[in-house]
């Protein structure tokens, strides 16, 4: 019931999930164009498996990088909460 209520109250986010997806279909949207290259014989078919698979994990790296920082920021200020500052 925690996670429903972490849902609707947007203390849960569904981005990075979605982002993870949607990565996946990056990933076989690169292999499906570095096949149809080969399959068309032309020479570059291995540059789009490399570089392709390769950009594609930078820029949701990139994307997911603000979640993780915010998860992060989030721990540290929940450790925080029991201190007593001067």
């Amino acid at each position: 019931m925690d996670k429903l209520a972490g849902f609707v109250t947007f203390k849960t986010m569904v981005s990075p999930v979605v982002l993870q997806i949607l990565f996946w279909a990056g990933i076989g949207g690169t292999f499906y164009g570095a096949f149809l290259l080969f399959t068309l014989e032309h020479r570059a078919w291995w540059m789009a498996l490399v570089f392709g698979s390769l950009l594609t994990r930078v820029v949701f790296e990139f994307a997911l990088l603000s979640f993780r920082t915010y998860d992060r920021l989030s721990e540290i200020a929940a450790a925080l909460d029991g201190r007593k500052f001067q």
